[in-house]
């Protein structure tokens, strides 16, 4: 799940580059729910020597 964050923040970047606000607020919305999902888990948002994605 913390590659799928990941993914998501470059993806918000790139749409701030691009100049796509609807996009960047889409992809920080996804973000943010993946770190609360991960914060229910109890699990870090760093990648850690574990993670295999």
């Amino acid at each position: 799940m913390r590659s799928r964050l990941a993914r998501e923040q470059q993806l918000a970047q790139d749409a701030v580059e691009r100049g796509w606000p609807r996009e960047v607020e889409r992809h920080n919305a996804i973000a943010d729910r993946i770190r609360s999902l991960l914060a229910d888990l109890g699990e870090s948002t760093e990648h850690g020597p574990d993670d295999h994605c």
